[in-house]
């Protein structure tokens, strides 16, 4: 943990403090910033980082052996009544604190602290404020983890292609049939996933998380390949693929409509760098939708343009959000988040899916960007 930096970016904020309060692992990110996830706890801990002098830790007495050498000092508790008397001396002089929420609900992504905490924490006479200026920290990527995203685009890259040889063999194949070699080509390079990817053809393609099934492919269909990997210990790529098998003119253009909003949406973010400035993720929402709405789209738009990458395939960093959530935060230098419009009418979907990641001046396209139909 860069401890200088976390308490510089305290005093930029106006904050006392910032509270990484959990009960066991129900505070995921807590968990991502002390680097205890692979602790296994089940009791209440809370660890305080001021904005000047040692941070503290408080947990049960019989889960102290667990957690790691931490900066600062730790002390113990084993009632309930001991943790509040306890919680309420390490915040005595406190006013102003961070933690992982977001008012009303906006990000929930970041909201993993109970509404009972929170209500004994304004109970204190605290101030709330959201963590997320302080998690950009812990979600920015350097030169190593950047590697290894590249790593696991290059093998998504290969596995598609793999799939698109075997539907040119076997034009007839099932969507679980082709799951299965993307499956095989991803783990054949060490590459691992939360859950095998998506293929769906046709009409399957306008569900946005279709299971794929036994259906074949048919003349006249789409197929939309869906697939994410990381290293192990690594961080996540993801892309969305499409094919057809002699597809309607339809398809084909709805295609260049998602590829037109990604193309808008990526422009919007080098043009803001370009000015000094750091997007915010619902403003590439918004820009890349509002083409997408231009051409008349407008009611075939499921979901938000992007999300952020991080070990994780759906990271807690910003999202290109202003549909499902209002993701407000800014898109700075050293985050991943994928561009991915898509669009789901009756008959088929489309979708293309890129990973950008944000260098000082800009972003990098670190996937191929899909220009039209692959057709088989």
């Amino acid at each position: 943990m860069e401890l200088t930096r976390v308490q510089e970016i305290l005093r930029e904020e106006r904050l006392d403090a910032w509270l990484l309060l959990s009960f066991g692992r129900s505070n995921s990110l807590a968990l991502e910033v002390l680097a205890l996830t692979h602790l296994h706890l089940t009791r209440r801990f809370a660890y305080l980082i001021p904005r000047e002098g040692e941070p503290v830790l408080l947990c049960h007495a019989i889960e102290e052996s667990l957690f790691p050498p931490l900066p600062g000092k730790r002390r113990t508790y084993h009632t309930w009544r001991g943790y509040l008397e306890a919680l309420s001396e390490l915040l005595e002089g406190q006013r102003r604190i961070a933690l992982e929420y977001v008012p009303g609900g906006l990000i929930p992504y970041l909201s993993r602290v109970d509404g009972g905490s929170l209500d004994l924490l304004r109970g204190m006479g605290l101030e709330l404020a959201s963590s997320w200026p302080l998690l950009l920290l812990f979600q920015t990527w350097g030169e190593e983890k950047l590697r290894s995203h590249r790593r696991a685009a290059e093998g998504l890259v290969a596995a598609k292609d793999q799939a698109i040889a075997f539907l040119r063999q076997n034009p007839g194949s099932t969507e679980q049939a082709v799951q299965a070699v993307l499956v095989q080509a991803l783990e054949e390079r060490g590459l691992a996933f939360d859950h095998p990817p998506m293929v769906a053809f046709g009409r399957n393609a306008a569900n946005p998380h279709h299971t794929p099934t036994d259906k074949a492919l048919e003349e006249g269909e789409v197929v939309l390949l869906d697939l994410w990997a990381k290293e192990k210990g690594g961080v996540y790529a993801d892309i969305t693929w499409m094919a057809g098998l002699r597809p309607p003119e339809a398809a084909h253009q709805a295609f260049q409509a998602v590829v037109k909003a990604r193309d808008e949406a990526i422009r919007f973010v080098a043009e803001a760098y370009q000015r000094g400035r750091y997007p915010k993720g619902f403003e590439v929402d918004q820009v890349a939708r509002k083409l997408l709405e231009s051409k008349g789209y407008g009611s075939y738009i499921r979901h938000r343009t992007g999300h952020n990458l991080g070990e994780e395939v759906h990271g807690s960093g910003p999202h290109l959000d202003d549909l499902e959530t209002h993701d407000f935060r800014p898109l700075v230098p050293g985050l991943a988040f994928t561009v991915e419009p898509g669009l789901y009418l009756p008959g088929f979907g489309v979708r293309t899916e890129v990973n950008v990641y944000l260098h000082p001046k800009g972003p990098e396209v670190t996937t191929p960007l899909q220009e039209a139909l692959t057709l088989l």
